[in-house]
């Protein structure tokens, strides 16, 4: 029997993940900037834009099994 698992969890706590580390890189982001790496702000938006949308799947995603079972007992 698999696990039921939803994923709301480790899509949030990766999206903070993000957060953290944007936040990190616009703080520094002069030294980025100078060797180079500049784009890596744009990176960390871009992940916290996909860990915003992951976790509006993953609710959504949860809403439709519940509905499911409680359509079909």
């Amino acid at each position: 029997m698999p696990l039921e698992v939803n994923g709301i969890t480790a899509v949030t706590i990766g999206t903070g993940i993000w957060s953290v580390a944007t936040l990190v890189m616009v703080l520094m982001r002069d030294q980025l900037e100078a060797s180079g790496r500049g784009n890596w702000v744009a990176i960390g938006v871009c992940g916290i834009i996909l860990g915003l949308l992951g976790m509006r799947y993953t609710k959504r995603r949860v809403a439709r099994i519940e509905r499911a079972k409680e359509s079909s007992v």
